[in-house]
């Protein structure tokens, strides 16, 4: 007889708990990064001042090879001007850059840094006590203005409803992705720690251009917020965890071999496709 109590609230807790506590662990068992594109360093010597869409807000960011430097050009004289925290950036397509920092251990940064059209969509992160606030926000690229006419082309919000596809981020660790609607998706585990288990997530996802998708979502259990861009033609994907685990911080980048299963997206008419995945 089946045991009926494999896919409970408390193991699912258990299984996912194990998931965060693989990303840091200093030799996991399951290493979600070892499919993770490599790190870029294309940025390093570069200054980059995004403003904020909507409001008077300026941030000026100066990337160094390991750390950024982080002004708000608009802060009064007694609030703190100035971070500076390790980054990690990956370009996921011609000048299209994911970008992750802790602007301090409680908040997270991860932005899509689009230097083609000169914006960025960030996504921010706030840990609290009750659990993960995310907030999302488009900015123009300064130091790009004048290179196109008119308003700048911010990233739009984006249907990925009707996508299918497989995930693999190790060896051992696949995961499958299916985009209900433009609301909601799931994640099912196929192989590691997460194996035999689901969930439906609310997500929002915004097109950064053809094949190239950036969205993010709050785990409903977990206290874990996710944050991927996806390039689709290149088949791989990098994302941003941030999470707490007992009284741990997780703060780390992930990445994974990409392979389409189903779309109804037009724009994906040479993305390679495999058949159904059986975990075999």
């Amino acid at each position: 007889m089946a045991d009926q109590t494999a896919h409970d609230r408390e193991s699912f807790e258990a299984q996912g708990s194990a998931f965060l506590r693989q990303n840091i662990s200093d030799k996991p068992e399951f290493d979600y990064a070892e499919n993770r594109p490599p790190r870029s360093y294309a940025l390093a010597g570069s200054t980059v001042t995004l403003a904020v869409r909507g409001v008077p807000t300026r941030y000026r960011h100066h990337f160094g090879t390991e750390e950024v430097s982080v002004e708000d050009l608009n802060a009064t004289a007694c609030e703190a001007t100035r971070v500076t925290a390790a980054y990690e950036a990956f370009e996921m397509a011609p000048d299209i850059f994911f970008v992750t920092y802790l602007a301090d251990p409680l908040h997270s940064v991860a932005m899509a840094l689009d230097l083609v059209k000169g914006v960025a969509t960030v996504v921010m992160g706030e840990m609290t006590d009750s659990g993960i606030v995310s907030t999302v926000g488009a900015s123009k690229v300064e130091e790009r203005e004048g290179r196109t006419d008119g308003e700048p082309g911010y990233h739009e919000p984006f249907n990925l409803g009707g996508t299918r596809f497989l995930n693999t981020y190790a060896h051992n660790v696949a995961y499958e992705h299916i985009y209900l609607t433009g609301v909601y998706e799931t994640w099912m585990g196929v192989r590691g720690p997460q194996a035999g288990q689901a969930d439906t997530e609310e997500y929002h996802a915004f097109k950064i251009a053809d094949g190239v998708y950036l969205l993010y979502w709050n785990e409903g259990v977990l206290t874990a917020q996710m944050t991927f861009l996806f390039n689709f033609f290149a088949g791989n994907c990098v994302a941003e965890l941030f999470a707490r685990v007992g009284g741990d911080i997780v703060h780390n980048t992930i990445g994974a071999d990409t392979k389409m299963i189903h779309t109804k997206l037009p724009e994906l008419p040479g993305v390679t496709r495999i058949e159904v995945f059986s975990g075999e």
